[in-house]
């Protein structure tokens, strides 16, 4: 028979999530602070999806968990599940209903009987069919037929112990599908939601329509294939053990020294990848895999009965996976994450939990938003407790990464202003995600909101000497000395402070950069580029440093080299520049381990060199500046989503040979400018405003004897 639509009782769940919170705070008795770092923002988008298209294969990052102000512990259901351990290819099975556009079929090829209804509108209902395995159903029809929500319905009874079920509705919503322009959506067949019928033996559906039927109409009869061996397994994807690709051996850094950091993290909920729930690889269109923004979350459903036991899940993913994409023609499976009623998040769509991979969830707005689909119907049943949390603790960490705040009432996303946190429903003409769950998306925003807690950490980090103060990296140009010299303020403005001494020679350096907390000691660390090595020269607190240990090779062509600060959103400073012939790439950092793979963030940037603002326009994701041969040009960051949308400031620059950004040197809660008039080595405090930037202030003090500032 159908699996029972009714719900199971909350309760239950949530003895569950309690013992599960037992057993977590056992394991977990502290928040690390300061892996990713969050903010709120606004962003426009203004570059085509193609420009940051990228099909290498990238590892995930993933969840810790954290208090909510309130001081409950937010996180997913952590707890071991049985899974396959290896792939499963599913089998589909379709059945021709009507024939496709023009065409005529052989007798007998159709399995359908049809009948006009007295109102001009047709009813097929199919014949009986073989269901093999926990199974699921779907009907399709011709791509680019537009058949709207009310104008047709399907309904579908199982057939088990040698009787018939009640007819059941078939979900049909025209909202969830791929962006008609993406790759994917140019072939994709517009069809019902896949329905969960379970272990029955036949299944027959219903189709009734307001005019003539589609074309090319098919009954889908997914079998989600059984695994030959499973495992007791923890979600495999957790940043608590994966440290990217090239990492090797184990952090040194103590608890106490990132306590000494400016922030705390946003909850990481732990999540079963996908191959845990046993996803064939094969079967996505590897090409089709783009990434683009984030500036919001929408919440769904995906209209599966509710009864499920947490073993059946895996196969229930795969039934998913396999009719979005052999029946629909997607790309893959069109939801980024999955949530099932036990509180487990599970992986969705592939290219990266951590990346703006770009979904098939939210017709219109798939390029700029993710989403995660709860496993069940709640139009006819209550979430649990442990599934709204898991909401709230994956939102938060998802949107940080992007510098979202969870409760931003007004963000952007392609065409209009949405909440952070959305419901299918708020996007268009839909019941998604269900008059229940759609109840609860008040408490996940709160959840979500009171997660996020620290911003700080993706400003720029500008002493090196462990004051308050901001200071500069300057090489004297006859023989090469490295020294540090902080900004003060005076009665009438500023100027150098006295030299700090680095004990550094750097001749030959092409680069200096200020590399932020590097390493996650809690000190100020240089990046130095020669000859295409960069070399990490580890603070000391004191405007010192330890030995240099080489970070990578091959940058002698990556030019706009710079360090961004933690752009990825992980808690660790990141690179970005420009190879000779390519896109500008974010480097994520390593700490002294090195670098992470780059990934694109833009399409080639035409210009001279980058200089690194930090949370410039006041949200969460570090930005830049772009030194042209005429002026600047402000890109503004999405976290892992690379820039967005850029402009030009109008700011005179043409004398000036150096232009530093700096952390509010003017205590105004913007970064600011430093500038050098190169005619006369003058240094000016170019302070940094809502609009741009005010009025230079001098910087008294001697810079002609140095010719490189970091």
């Amino acid at each position: 028979m159908l699996a029972s639509p009714n719900p199971s009782p909350e309760d239950a769940v949530e003895t569950d999530d309690r013992a599960l919170r037992t057993r977590t705070a056992r394991r977990n008795r502290f928040v690390t602070a300061c892996q990713q770092l969050l903010a709120l923002g606004l962003v426009l988008a203004a570059l085509t999806p193609a420009a940051r298209t990228i099909t290498m294969d990238v590892r995930p990052a993933s969840p810790v968990d954290a208090r909510t102000q309130s001081g409950a512990r937010l996180q997913a259901a952590t707890a071991p599940a049985t899974v396959p351990t290896a792939a499963v290819t599913p089998d589909v099975a379709e059945y021709s209903l009507t024939a496709p556009e023009g065409a005529r079929l052989a007798p007998g090829a159709l399995r359908a009987t049809s009948r006009r209804t007295t109102t001009g509108g047709q009813e097929l209902t199919s014949d009986a069919v073989p269901v093999l395995g926990y199974g699921a159903v779907g009907v399709t029809w011709q791509h680019g037929l537009e058949v709207s929500d009310d104008a047709l319905a399907v309904e579908a009874r199982t057939f088990q112990d040698g009787a018939w079920s009640d007819w059941t509705d078939v979900p049909y919503h025209d909202e969830h599908a791929p962006d008609p322009d993406s790759r994917e959506g140019r072939h994709a067949r517009p069809g019902t939601a896949p329905l969960l019928v379970g272990e029955v033996d036949q299944v027959q559906v219903r189709v009734a329509t307001d005019a003539a039927a589609p074309a090319d109409l098919k009954l889908a009869v997914i079998d989600p294939g059984e695994a030959t061996t499973t495992a007791r397994e923890l979600p495999e994807i957790d940043t608590d053990t994966l440290d990217g690709d090239d990492a090797t051996g184990t952090s040194t850094t103590s608890e106490g020294e990132l306590g000494l950091r400016a922030a705390v993290t946003a909850p990481k909920p732990k999540i079963f990848s996908r191959a845990q729930w046993g996803a064939d690889e094969r079967l996505r269109d590897a090409p089709s895999l783009h990434y683009y923004e984030v500036h919001a979350g929408f919440v769904h459903h995906t209209v599966n009965a509710n009864g499920y036991t947490r073993d059946q899940v895996p196969s229930i993913l795969r039934g998913i996976y396999a009719y979005h994409t052999q029946s629909q023609g997607w790309s893959d499976v069109g939801y980024n994450f999955l949530v099932d009623r036990f509180g487990r998040i599970w992986e969705g769509r592939y290219g990266g939990v951590d990346r703006p991979v770009v979904g098939a969830h939210t017709l219109g707005y798939n390029d700029n938003a993710f989403a995660m689909s709860a496993i069940g119907n709640f139009e006819t049943a209550r979430p649990s407790r442990a599934m709204v949390r898991a909401y709230g603790a994956l939102f938060a960490w998802k949107l940080s990464l992007h510098g979202v705040d969870a409760g931003d009432p007004r963000q952007y996303v392609t065409s209009k202003y949405f909440k952070a946190i959305n419901g299918h429903r708020d996007a268009g003409s839909t019941a998604c995600p269900g008059t229940y769950l759609y109840n609860r998306i008040d408490r996940i925003r709160t959840l979500a909101r009171e997660a996020q807690q620290g911003w700080d950490g993706r400003d720029l980090e500008s002493s090196l000497v462990g004051s308050d103060r901001p200071d500069l990296v300057l090489r004297r140009a006859t023989d090469g000395m490295v020294f540090v010299r902080p900004i003060v303020p005076t009665d009438t403005g500023y100027k150098l402070g006295a030299k700090v001494s680095t004990g550094l020679v750097l001749p030959a350096a092409d680069r200096i950069l200020k590399a932020g907390d590097w390493d996650l000691d809690g000190r100020g660390d240089l990046i130095v580029k020669q000859d295409g090595v960069l070399s990490l020269y580890r603070g000391l607190g004191s405007g010192t440093f330890a030995a240099p240990t080489q970070l990578a090779t091959g940058f002698r062509r990556v030019t706009k080299l710079a360090a961004v600060g933690d752009f990825t959103g992980d808690g660790k400073p990141d690179l970005m520049g420009q190879p000779a012939g390519g896109s500008m790439q974010i480097y994520p950092g390593n700490g002294a381990r090195g670098l992470r793979k780059p990934f694109a963030a833009y399409s080639p940037i035409r210009g001279r060199k980058q200089i690194p603002i930090g949370r410039w326009n006041g949200d969460g994701a570090p930005d830049s500046l772009i030194r042209t041969r005429t002026g600047l040009v402000l890109y503004y960051g999405n976290g892992p989503g690379g820039f967005t949308r850029h402009k030009s400031l109008s700011l005179p620059i043409g004398g000036y040979d150096w232009l530093v950004g700096v952390d509010d040197v003017e205590l105004t809660g913007h970064s600011d400018l430093i500038a050098r008039t190169a005619s006369s080595g003058q240094l000016w405090v170019i302070p940094g405003s809502v609009g741009g930037f005010r009025t230079p202030v001098a910087i008294a003090g001697d810079t002609g004897e140095y010719d490189m500032v970091g």
